[in-house]
């Protein structure tokens, strides 16, 4: 029998690291390979149902699929638009909030290096040392910057993908809890 879940097939494939292939298929793990991360998104059903449709102002007729490649929107522009004023906007505009740009180094889908480069860019000065070990569990869990009276913080969570709290639910968890104590954000 197929065991059911994305989630439960990586997770399955993590604890079980050292056995064999023979001996995951045996207990009835599906291969990493088999990995699909869309394939439980109970957010999508959640997102397709009239009643939210209507509370947060979609159209009846759009459907939300997390994994679409189709713009199901007006575009203006031929080229695509950067969010990262919007960033500088919100840190200038002196409403005190807390922002913490997080991203995977095994992300395949928005890469480190891409968040860096609009971080990097927004123009900002970096608050003490840049790439500072981030902990948890005494392990090297990423790296954190922080920039001067901004209250922006960017953190790489080592080992994780696009999804960070798939790939390491413990450090996203540890990751939340220091954020809303303002630990990433505060320098």
């Amino acid at each position: 029998p197929r065991p059911r879940g994305a989630q439960r097939t990586w997770l399955m494939n993590s604890m079980m690291g050292k056995l064999s292939p023979a001996d995951r298929k045996a207990m009835g793990v599906l291969a990493a390979e088999e990995y699909e991360p869309c394939e439980d998104d109970y957010a999508q059903t959640y997102l397709n149902l009239a009643t939210v449709k209507a509370a947060i102002h979609v159209q009846d007729n759009l459907k939300w699929e997390p994994c679409s490649y189709t713009v199901s929107y007006n575009v203006t522009d031929s080229t695509e638009v950067s969010t990262a004023p919007i960033y500088n906007y919100l840190i200038d505009g002196d409403y005190g909030l807390n922002i913490l740009v997080y991203s995977g180094d095994d992300d395949s889908v928005c890469g480190t290096i891409g968040t860096q480069n609009w971080i990097w860019d927004l123009g900002y000065s970096v608050a003490g040392k840049a790439w500072q070990t981030y902990t948890y569990n005494e392990q090297t869990a990423g790296y954190a910057t922080q920039w001067k009276n901004t209250k922006l913080g960017f953190l790489t969570v080592h080992g994780a993908g696009h999804e960070v709290p798939t790939y390491k639910p413990d450090v996203a968890l540890d990751m939340w809890v220091r954020f809303l104590a303002g630990e990433f954000t505060s320098a």
